[in-house]
């Protein structure tokens, strides 16, 4: 009875930190919304700086030789962007990996919690069967006590009676003994 009390704290204490890595979990998921949010900020300005640089490069073609060292570094700053666009929308598809496994675990972790609950459950039950067994033991053992002092009761009765028997024994004897004597007498 007392394992499996120890079980039953042991399996709450389980779930209760299943519990936990479920907030966690939702709170790294609601953190994942907002790094969406950043890396969203992040593509816009790499849009923007590409078409600013789209438009620096037109206006560096129109002013000529004077304007082709500000056209390479316009196009730098194109490209800078699109690597800014591609790299935001690599962490865009990693973001949407994590926040899948993290409902892969969430799923995970609410089976383990209902394990847990099964086990708690069925050592409730074991529990309770125990409690039974115990309080049964006791009656078992009072009855196995009352019918051993009847068993005690019953032997000194034989012992009392086989005495009695011997002494009625003993008076028969003597008694016959007294009749043999009389009988010689009267003859």
């Amino acid at each position: 009875v007392e394992r499996a009390d120890q079980a039953i704290s042991t399996v709450d204490g389980g779930r209760s930190m299943a519990d936990e890595a479920v907030q966690a979990m939702g709170r790294v998921s609601e953190s994942a919304k907002g790094i969406d949010s950043v890396i969203e900020g992040v593509d816009k300005i790499a849009f923007q700086t590409r078409v600013l640089a789209m438009n620096a490069a037109v206006e560096a073609g129109r002013a000529g030789e004077a304007g082709r060292g500000f056209a390479v570094v316009a196009d730098l700053v194109s490209a800078l962007a699109m690597r800014a666009e591609e790299e935001a929308k690599r962490a865009r598809d990693q973001l949407t990996v994590t926040q899948a496994e993290i409902g892969t675990a969430v799923g995970a972790v609410q089976k383990v919690d209902s394990a847990l609950a099964g086990i708690s459950e069925g050592v409730s039950e074991v529990h309770h069967l125990l409690g039974t067994m115990a309080s049964d033991n006791q009656a078992q053992a009072s009855a196995i006590t009352q019918i051993s002092a009847a068993v005690t009761n019953m032997d000194q009765s034989t012992q009392q009676n086989a005495a009695m028997v011997e002494e009625t024994s003993a008076a028969a004897r003597n008694l016959s003994g007294e009749v043999e004597a009389l009988a010689e007498q009267a003859g």
